[in-house]
């Protein structure tokens, strides 16, 4: 079981429906715990059952009140943080020492906010519109539907080992000019649980 938390502002839902769509095409079964769910009663109701991956939608109350500490997480992805609390974003440091060993943060270096993590022994891939960045995207157009280039600048290691090389690929999908960083987010923790999109 393959265990993804997502967290920031702003657009947790949606790269959520964005991964379980992608599952579930995939024919995986995945479950999304979303931000109105008692994050880990339902994380620990869910271990009794045959599921390929649980998606986590981390709420502000579940960080502030701990209620995910006993959660080890694969993957975390960051969305956004525009004016959060320092406190807050103090506390995202905690969310990403539950990462599991050579598990993957992937960031979104956009973002208003930053986060000082510090993370020995885990994957960063960042995400945005910069040529920085470790995934990027360009040629975006969402005059009729949302259009734009994915871009791995930089090689990355998948969770089973496998090197991707850098690529791009022109794809076609719902959504408006804002959402980019959502398909990069989803579309990037697909690529590193081995898909190929």
């Amino acid at each position: 079981m393959i265990i993804i938390g997502i967290f920031g502002s702003r657009g947790k839902s949606f790269v959520g429906d964005v991964l379980l769509e992608f599952f579930k095409k995939h024919k995986k079964n995945a479950y999304v715990i979303g931000t109105k769910d008692d994050s880990e009663e339902s994380f620990f109701n869910l271990l009794r059952n045959s599921i390929d991956y649980i998606i986590i939608e981390i709420s502000r109350e579940d960080i502030i009140n701990n209620k995910i500490n006993k959660i080890k997480f694969d993957i975390l992805i960051h969305t956004a943080l525009e004016y959060e609390k320092e406190s807050l974003i103090k506390s995202y440091q905690n969310l990403i020492s539950n990462l599991k060993e050579n598990g993957y943060i992937i960031l979104n270096a956009d973002s208003i906010q930053k986060i000082d993590y510090v993370c020995e022994k885990v994957y960063p891939i960042t995400y945005g519109l910069n040529e920085r960045t470790t995934v990027s995207a360009s040629s975006i157009d969402d005059m009729n539907e949302l259009c734009f280039s994915y871009c791995l600048q930089r090689s990355i290691v998948t969770i089973n080992g496998k090197l991707v090389q850098p690529f791009e690929k022109p794809l076609k999908v719902k959504g408006k000019y804002q959402d980019v960083y959502y398909y990069l987010a989803a579309l990037s923790t697909a690529l590193c649980l081995d898909y190929e999109f």
